[in-house]
């Protein structure tokens, strides 16, 4: 959202208005003097989240997404009212897909709404779907949740724009209670309310989605991706403080050698899983790069067994509390990338021809994993995501082996490298797709507020 907030703002008949959480915004504004263009407001919620969505809202979907419903509306109307009164009037709100409420807002004022997908557009064909999914008892199943063999059995077939996939594969969070399926249900049918759509992924990479839900939406759905590479200037909100000590550690490293690791700002790992993951790395005798947050190990990890490990691989490798991720990734060191696939993630290392090994925590990112091994074929999987049991050392191993070191590894990061040029190329100020649709986006947004005066 930054990223397509720092571009529209380079357009002076445009003033932004960042609006978040409370608790939120009182952390964004320690780290605001970057993105002066921006003007950030705040409107109150009961739930704290000062670093962002976390492993605890995560378990909690139904109760999170309720509880905005309720609170957040009258905020945002509250605010809006506000700017109008002092001169400076709302003429259009750009929202997270799964801040649907924001529509109900947009059409008190009478404005259009926008919506900025966070993900594939194999996930916007999902997420349209889920009334059919829902008549075929695949998601919030009546009979309860499908037994592994099942799910890994049951090939889902019928989701127009996307290959067929097993029951595993549709995102973990289309199960849970009646709350939070009344609302899944309710955003389903609300996305062909919203005056256009912007998907943070390029035409490229998923053709047939893309070509569907224009099919459906019309020219209102737009290819708008990678939005990262909009942005060059290495200024940005960042929640935790960066390590940028890793990447002169980094120089140091062959070419292509380094694995990274990095599950993301939700994803948590018990205490017997980190200690497998930790072995592995160990015994692959790659040079690694590993993101331990302070929470990421559930209940803290043991200091005997970590200091251990931290002294037979202190001359292999670097662990940070946090890592500037795109510099990580862009390095020429970078050989590989061990991730929890959450869609930013995935296209970054893309962006910057990184093959993959997915290991998938919650939300969707189960369904990109299966995208990088079956549709792209840029990476491995382990047997279980991280919350479905205990993967061992060997299983690890054999991934980081199989990435690294083996020929097909070496297709997977060829294939890769074909996926890089195209999404720059979906970027390019002349002729990128993505580039042009958000140009002519831009265009239509500003006739459509000059027929509004």
């Amino acid at each position: 959202m930054i990223h397509l907030c720092k571009f529209i703002a380079q357009d002076p008949s445009f003033t932004i208005s960042v609006v978040n959480i409370d608790s939120l915004h009182d952390e964004f504004i320690k780290h605001w003097a970057a993105l002066e263009d921006l003007r950030l407001h705040s409107i109150p919620f009961s739930w704290k989240v000062p670093r962002g969505v976390d492993a605890h809202v995560v378990r909690n979907l139904g109760e999170w997404f309720a509880a905005a419903a309720r609170e957040l509306p009258g905020g945002l109307e509250d605010l809006i009212r506000k700017l109008g009164e002092e001169g400076d009037p709302v003429s259009c709100i750009v929202s997270d897909y799964f801040c649907d409420w924001t529509q109900d807002v947009a059409d008190v004022f009478g404005i259009p709404r926008v919506i900025l997908w966070p993900g594939t557009a194999a996930w916007t064909s999902l997420e349209y779907h889920i009334p059919e999914l829902l008549e075929k008892d695949h998601i919030f199943p009546s009979r309860g949740r499908a037994s592994a063999d099942e799910a890994n059995s049951v090939i889902i077939d019928y989701v127009r724009g996307v290959k067929p996939l097993r029951l595993a594969d549709v995102p973990t969070y289309l199960q849970g209670d009646e709350v939070w399926k009344e609302i899944s249900i309710k955003r389903s049918f609300v996305v062909k309310r919203a005056r256009w759509v912007l998907v943070n992924s390029f035409y490229d990479l998923e053709a047939p989605s893309f070509d569907f839900m224009a099919s459906e939406l019309g020219p209102r759905f737009i290819p708008a991706g990678p939005l990262f590479l909009l942005d060059d200037s290495r200024k940005n909100v960042v929640l935790r403080p960066e390590n940028e000590d890793c990447l002169h550690w980094m120089d140091a490293q062959e070419r292509g050698s380094v694995l990274y690791i990095s599950f993301g700002s939700i994803a948590v790992l018990s205490v017997e899983q980190f200690e497998e993951l930790a072995g592995a790395l160990e015994a692959s005798k790659k040079p690694f790069l590993w993101v331990i947050r302070p929470e990421l190990v559930v209940g803290g990890h043991s200091n005997e067994s970590y200091n251990g490990f931290c002294e037979r691989t202190k001359n292999q490798g670097f662990i940070v509390s946090w890592a500037p991720q795109l510099r990580v990734l862009a390095h020429p060191s970078m050989g590989a990338f061990l991730t929890h696939c959450g869609w930013n993630s995935i296209q970054e290392s893309i962006s910057n021809g990184i093959p993959m090994l997915g290991w998938p925590y919650g939300g969707e990112q189960n369904t990109n994993c299966k995208f990088i091994v079956e549709d792209w074929k840029i990476g491995v999987r382990f047997s279980k995501t991280v919350v479905q049991g205990l993967i061992e050392r060997g299983e690890i191993e054999a991934g980081i082996k199989k990435v690294m070191d083996s020929e097909e590894g070496k297709k997977m990061k060829e294939r890769v490298e074909n996926l890089k040029i195209l999404a720059r190329k979906a970027m390019d100020k002349e002729n990128g797709k993505s580039f042009c649709g958000l140009q002519g986006w831009l265009e239509d947004l500003k006739a459509m507020k000059l027929d509004r005066k």
